[in-house]
């Protein structure tokens, strides 16, 4: 009876271990062997892998003088841009204060002029008289203090925005979006919306208002007249609490500040003050007209023809 063998499988011996062991061995393809043995036969020199790492290492380091030189020059002008910064800040810090230094200056010596007026004018009964339509003209120009109750609003930006890196865990806080912020047409609803509740008198940020006012953005910043006023903004108005509380709580304005809350997550709040102290505005300098002399009678010109006909 003749036997028969059956090739191995698996881990014995045969074919499939003659395959396995030439794959282990002979990694470099048949064909890179022959052609290496043909270069070496006729004598070809071979490839330049020495000079290809040399080039290499030459673009490394001259990528890393680069790289030194452009962090030196970096870090020599950042201190001088830091200088330049601090000065520019000492500069403006310097400017506000003598800003604010002379506008208390006027104040006092407008307020000394007006006693000494007021002194020469009560000596005659028309002076007194005069006096006292001064006294009303002034106080709707806003141009003298005045004090009493009346409500304070309150308008701020929305918080900063605080984010964490989901790779590293580290927080960083960032500026509100722009619908976050305050803008000067914000500070101009509120304004109106207290003249129309019976508001007497309105400051924002201690700067007093003024029938010729103007409430603007210049840049980045808001100006109330020339003055910059910075977030958080607070309204003061004077006027009956009571009733000046409720007309402002209950208009349009006010419920659209309410929900701005929660869209878009401004500050807004209002209390009753039992004593406001607001100062006088700034002088306009206003030019007055002078009527037209009575002997002088207005003439009306002529119409004229379209075309020049």
């Amino acid at each position: 009876m003749t036997k028969t063998q059956t090739p191995a499988t698996g881990s014995g011996t045969g074919p499939t271990r003659s395959l396995l062991d030439g794959l282990m061995n002979d990694t470099l393809d048949p064909g890179y062997a022959e052609a290496a043995k043909r270069r070496a036969a006729a004598g070809a020199p071979a490839p330049a892998r020495g000079r290809a790492r040399t080039w290499l290492v030459i673009g490394l380091v001259l990528a890393g003088l680069l790289l030194a030189v452009a962090y030196r020059q970096t870090a020599r002008q950042a201190p001088e841009s830091a200088r330049d910064r601090q000065a520019l800040i000492g500069d403006v810090d310097r400017a506000t204060r003598t800003g604010d230094q002379l506008q208390r200056k006027v104040a006092a010596l407008t307020a000394a002029v007006g006693r000494d007026r007021s002194a020469g004018l009560a000596e005659t009964s028309s002076g007194r008289a005069a006096a006292g339509t001064l006294t009303r003209l002034e106080a709707a120009a806003a141009l003298v203090p005045v004090h009493g109750p009346g409500i304070a609003v309150t308008l701020a930006d929305a918080a900063p925005i605080k984010r964490t890196d989901p790779v590293t865990g580290q927080q960083t806080t960032e500026p509100p979006n722009d619908t976050g912020l305050v803008q000067d047409r914000d500070l101009q609803s509120i304004v109106n919306a207290l003249w129309a509740s019976g508001a007497e008198a309105v400051a924002i940020n201690g700067q007093r208002l003024a029938p010729t006012s103007t409430i603007r953005a210049a840049g980045g910043a808001i100006l109330v007249d020339l003055f910059p006023v910075s977030s958080p903004y607070t309204i003061q108005a004077i006027g009956e609490p009571g009733g000046l509380g409720a007309r402002f709580a209950g208009s349009p304005t006010a419920s659209q500040f309410r929900s701005y809350v929660g869209l878009y997550g401004l500050q807004f709040a209002t209390r009753t003050a039992g004593h406001l102290s607001l100062p006088a505005a700034a002088d306009a300098g206003l030019h007055y007209a002078r009527p037209v002399p009575a002997t002088r009678t207005p003439t009306t010109p002529a119409p004229t023809k379209r075309g020049g006909h």
